[in-house]
């Protein structure tokens, strides 16, 4: 809806020549594919953190407001990069062709002044409409529409001037942004200050503020905090499942690759390492690795007594470090002594199988224990 709404609005915004209109409509396209092409980035490395504080605040992510919250990352994202995309090409006449052409406007409500000038006596609803200086200061009241809105929806801001104020702060760095030819990275501005900008960017801002007071149809996505919550979601699950594979992959990559050219003993410090991080941390922090930790669960056996290393190795030797020695032993044979993709293939078919076995079977089962904690006879709960 913002884009079918920025999409209008560049389709109309100059009415000079065909070329100017071309050059205008490339540059917001420029800026609506950028914020495409990125956001998926942004959205992965955001998610963890997102659902991190999402299970400190309230016990759970809830569906309805991290679709909404991303929504308002999009948004953001597409907003700050229309008002400096396209980046251009630092020259050496850049700043000689440029002389004289981005002067800061610092004279409020000029827009009105530059509409009757353009109307040019032909003072009528049709014609200030049509006019360019109208359509642009439109698109800048648009452009900060959804904040006011999303401020008041997804972030339940109820004061109307602390709602204007972050508009205005908003706008302000927009703006402060291209006076300073983005803080100095540019040897002079590529784009327009203007005061106007401030006024219209701030006002647009509390007219969706207003407009989301009123929004009573939309689905309610208020932080309701999860009570007498008792079991360890799969989420949690998976989160730090991520988080420990992710922090024993950097391990892996920064500090133990290049150590050695000796396949064998990379394969051994690899093993040693997993072997370290998932038993020996565990039974040191009584059931938590570090991902488990952030995510506030533990592994408990199922009698209640102490974990031992018997049921640390029992539920991570066999399921963590087997795949890998297999992945270690395939890679060896596939680089050293076959030049055939029969290993590769044997080995992805058992990372499948692997996979299927340790993680999907949780969704089917209702307590949601999968093969390693049944095969150690261990689950996990919330740590308190």
């Amino acid at each position: 809806m913002i884009i079918n709404i920025f999409f209008r609005i560049v389709l109309k915004s100059y009415n000079t020549s065909s070329e100017a209109k071309t050059d205008c409509m490339n540059q917001y396209f420029e800026a609506i594919r950028t914020s495409i092409l990125y956001f998926p980035l942004a959205a992965v490395l955001s998610f963890v953190p997102y659902a991190y504080f999402q299970y400190k605040k309230i016990g759970y992510v809830q569906f309805n407001r991290s679709l909404v919250f991303y929504v308002f990352g999009f948004y953001s994202m597409t907003a700050f990069f229309l008002t400096l995309l396209p980046l251009p090409e630092i020259t050496p006449d850049f700043c000689e062709v440029r002389s004289g052409r981005f002067i800061p406007s610092y004279f409020p409500f000029r827009f009105v002044k530059d509409t009757f000038r353009e109307v040019q006596g032909n003072i009528s609803l049709f014609s200030i409409v049509k006019s360019t200086t109208f359509k642009v200061t439109a698109f800048n009241v648009l452009l900060l529409m959804p904040l006011g809105f999303f401020l008041r929806y997804l972030f339940q801001l109820k004061n109307a001037w602390l709602v204007t104020l972050i508009g205005f702060l908003t706008s302000l760095f927009y703006e402060v942004t291209q006076l300073t030819a983005i803080y100095g990275l540019y040897p002079c501005r590529f784009r327009h200050f203007e005061v106007d900008d401030l006024i219209t960017n701030t006002f647009g801002c509390l007219i969706g503020f207003v407009i989301a007071r009123y929004s009573d149809v939309l689905p309610n996505i208020s932080s309701i905090p999860l009570v007498n919550r008792s079991n360890v979601t799969l989420t949690q699950r998976f989160l730090a499942i991520f988080l420990d594979s992710l922090l024993v992959i950097l391990i892996t990559a920064y500090l133990i690759e290049g150590l050695t050219n000796y396949v064998w003993l990379l394969s051994i410090l690899k093993v040693g390492l997993i072997f370290s991080y998932f038993i020996f941390f565990s039974k040191i922090t009584k059931g938590q690795t570090l991902g488990k930790r952030l995510l506030g669960i533990r592994i408990v056996r199922m009698d209640g007594l102490p974990l031992t290393y018997k049921d640390l190795i029992a539920r991570y030797g066999i399921f963590l470090i087997l795949p890998f020695l297999v992945g270690e032993v395939s890679k060896f044979l596939i680089d050293t002594r076959f030049d055939d993709k029969l290993y590769l293939f044997l080995y992805l078919l058992f990372l499948a199988i692997w996979f299927f076995g340790t993680v999907m079977v949780t969704f089917i089962r209702k307590d949601h224990r999968g093969w390693l904690d049944r095969f150690a006879h261990t689950t996990q709960v919330l740590a308190k």
